[in-house]
């Protein structure tokens, strides 16, 4: 069937015009520094000494980092167990055998997989006047399946606040996405340790990511199931060109409430003609197929002296070249550590590249679970996860169009409350330098492992492994087919890469029982 343009043919001139207009100069000096070859790799055996204090020159090129971050960008979407995602994993492989990392092994994951493809889904005006494709902006992952002709109704308004109840049963609902106002108060509550110099984050300084609203969205979605609707419509608060691409929520939770998002003005206009009495008949299709199949974790070992191990993970599924180029940057990491000599890593090293984190990370799930009963997450001294680096600050307007802003994207660092763990959160936020940064606990009262946001955290904290996680959230974080390759900053980048490598060598070397301490909240 017809359905809406390519979310490419939307966002990405839009995207570009605005970096263009509002940032380009800067943007140009930042990829101008790295024109040249990437060149080769590091390949000196380093010294002891090395371990201690890392040898910033010893990393690879930035012109490699900005080469991976544009082949990130030309894969697109990675949903997980997608031939793209896979082929991402194989890619991955290559380049950690590069680093020299000889132990690597794939181990296999198995879920159940929901699918649409292009052609498959849409939403059309039937039996009215102006009938015809009405253009969305996405599919809603996950949501559901109808049959291939589609289902046809009138559709029902529910007002932002209202509990969804029986009669909403068998009909299209249009329903506004929450919205969640948070100001810089979240982060100064709460935080253990703030990096911000010239304050950048105030108590009032306003702070609204999408990131935001996906458990309020999530709710939504659950509670319009439970109440029987057939499909829903979901009004996203912003213009056309920027809505595109959303994929949100990414729990894998495959619901019977097949759905789609609409831009604001579209929305708005659905919305008037419900209230007047004049709403369309409407078609949603949603031929999505379900179906189990497999994909793959990445683990690799650099051996240390002792089996105890520091784990460095990511994963390799995602949105956007932002928002799973953490691998990369633990490629980096390998070849640095690799080529140190064994007896100067107190504990070996695991690097952990996990599948299914848009799939409610059945991944880290199967992984703690292939291994419980083989001593392996006793060996656990640490597990330092990371993503989203180099992340510029993006922001809409009035209008909301977004723009650079020319500032570091807030960045947090969850910690365990833990002395030791906390303090090298610290270290490592300065040593970035990308302000304005925070170290900031658990969220969860009383929880000493886990760490909001994210299934891995909390997967973590069910094995008990003190679990470090560095985290940010641009503003189109979960939206997929945007170019982010000028959206970074590559000398944060390579800021950050020694500065996760220095944490995680200091944090070899303290001693087992002490990264484990439990402290009072």
């Amino acid at each position: 069937m017809i359905h809406a343009q390519p979310r490419t043919a939307l966002l990405l001139p839009h995207c570009r015009r605005l970096l263009s207009l509002a940032g380009a100069l800067s943007i140009a000096a930042s990829l101008s520094a790295c024109a040249s070859k990437p060149g080769p790799w590091p390949a000196r055996a380093l010294p002891a000494s090395a371990a201690v204090t890392v040898d910033a020159t010893q990393f690879l090129s930035r012109k490699q980092l900005v080469d991976w971050q544009v082949d990130l960008d030309e894969r697109r979407l990675r949903a997980t167990g997608s031939p793209r995602h896979e082929a991402y994993i194989d890619a991955l492989h290559e380049r950690l055998a590069r680093a020299g990392v000889k132990q690597l092994r794939f181990e296999p994951v198995s879920f159940r997989q929901w699918s649409v493809q292009p052609a498959d889904w849409g939403l059309e005006v039937v039996h009215d006047d102006r009938s015809g494709v009405l253009p969305s902006a996405g599919y809603i992952p996950y949501s559901g399946v109808t049959p291939p002709t589609g289902m046809t109704g009138r559709i029902v308004y529910l007002a932002p606040g209202t509990r969804p109840d029986a009669s909403l049963a068998g009909k299209l609902v249009l329903v506004e996405m929450p919205k969640v106002a948070w100001t810089g108060q979240v982060f100064q509550q709460s935080a253990v340790h703030m990096h911000d110099p010239h304050p950048a984050m105030g108590p009032d300084t306003p702070y609204a990511r999408p990131f935001q609203v996906l458990w309020p969205f999530v709710t939504l979605l659950d509670s319009l199931q439970a109440a029987g609707a057939a499909g829903v419509i979901v009004i996203l608060d912003t213009p056309a060109m920027t809505a595109d691409g959303l994929y949100a929520p990414y729990d894998g939770k495959v619901r019977q409430l097949p759905g789609v998002f609409i831009d604001r003005d579209r929305g708005q206009r659905l919305r008037e003609r419900v209230l007047a009495g004049t709403a369309p008949v409407l078609r949603l299709t949603m031929a999505a197929t379900v179906r189990q199949v497999q994909t793959r974790n990445l683990v690799g070992i650099i051996p240390g002296k002792s089996e105890e191990l520091m784990v460095l993970g990511s994963h390799t599924d995602g949105t956007n070249g932002l928002e799973d180029n953490g691998p990369n940057a633990i490629v980096d990491m390998a070849q640095y550590l690799a080529r140190l000599p064994r007896d100067s890593l107190p504990r070996s090293v695991m690097l952990l590249l996990a599948s299914g984190h848009l799939a409610g990370g059945v991944g880290t799930e199967q992984f703690f679970e292939q291994h419980k009963d083989d001593g392996l997450m006793q060996r656990i001294a640490t597990m330092l996860t990371i993503g989203h680096l180099g992340a510029l600050e993006v922001l809409p307007d009035s209008n909301g169009y977004l723009h650079p802003t020319g500032r570091f994207e807030p960045s947090i660092l969850f910690s365990p409350r833990t002395p030791a763990l906390m303090d090298a959160s610290y270290a490592m936020l300065k040593q970035a330098d990308a302000p304005p940064a925070f170290v900031l606990p658990p969220s969860k009262p009383g929880a000493m492992y886990g760490a909001w946001p994210g299934e891995r955290q909390y997967l973590c904290a069910s094995q008990r492994i003190p679990t470090l996680h560095y985290f940010t959230q641009p503003t189109y974080l979960l939206n997929h087919g945007i170019d982010t390759v000028t959206q970074l900053d590559y000398r944060l980048m390579q800021r950050q890469i020694v500065a996760f490598t220095q944490m995680l060598l200091d944090l070899s070397r303290v001693p087992y029982a002490e990264l484990h301490q439990e402290t009072v909240p």
